[in-house]
């Protein structure tokens, strides 16, 4: 039986990324992976996430050090796959915030025991309800690409930022170099840490976990001295 299961499983991934690969340069898909709504497009983006990114949300969460006096916030929460992991090191609060109202859903039934706030606002007007500095980790898994105009993101992520707190930006940026442009605005490396430089202490490091899918750059953001 287990044989079958495995069987099937494996045949199950050939074919949703057999699909994916076939897609993954349209607009419509590009913004599925963004925003998950059109059903069939939505469901290989959910689906290819979930496989692709375990072993990176892992480690990501991992590098961000969370502890119980922490203060947490995510940006582009998905299914929940790194607040599982966050929570787990029970910090102080969490925050998550997901603009698609299908993840939302997700994590309102994942998570409907958790003690966190899901919030559905874009991560641009974070300071109107975040108090300024009181963030002490941050971590967007996969998001950045998406952010624009960016700076006026990284000000946000700047006022709510405690003055000793770190900002985790992970991004499988060799993967997505050829997606749309329109939707990944941010899929060049070099200029990210560029403008990234401009408001905080970068430190960028490329990771390989032993598999083409869990080979990341992992950026760590603190305040400017």
């Amino acid at each position: 039986m287990n044989r079958i299961k495995s069987f099937f499983l494996k045949k199950y991934k050939w074919l949703l990324f057999f699909i994916f690969n076939k897609v993954k340069l349209t607009k419509i898909m590009a913004k599925n992976m963004r925003e998950p709504k059109d059903f069939f497009f939505a469901y290989i983006a959910k689906r290819v996430m979930l496989i692709s990114n375990k072993k990176m949300i892992y480690d990501c969460v991992e590098r961000l050090s969370v502890s119980k006096e922490d203060t947490v916030l995510e940006i582009g929460s998905g299914s929940g796959q790194a607040l599982n992991e966050i929570i787990k090191r029970k910090p102080k609060k969490v925050y998550a915030i997901e603009i698609s109202k299908v993840f939302r859903k997700e994590l309102k039934l994942n998570f409907k025991e958790q003690n966190f706030d899901i919030i559905d606002i874009d991560a641009k007007n974070l300071s109107k309800i975040i108090k300024s500095g009181t963030i002490d980790k941050l971590l967007l898994i996969n998001v950045i690409y998406f952010l624009h105009p960016l700076e006026i993101y990284l000000k946000e992520f700047k006022k709510i930022l405690h003055q000793d707190g770190t900002i985790l930006i992970s991004g499988r940026f060799k993967a997505i170099e050829s997606f749309d442009k329109k939707i990944f605005k941010n899929s060049d490396i070099d200029y990210l840490i560029d403008i990234l430089s401009k408001y905080f202490n970068v430190k960028c490091d490329f990771i390989d976990l032993g598999t083409e899918s869990s080979k990341y750059h992992s950026i760590k953001l603190k305040n400017l001295s």
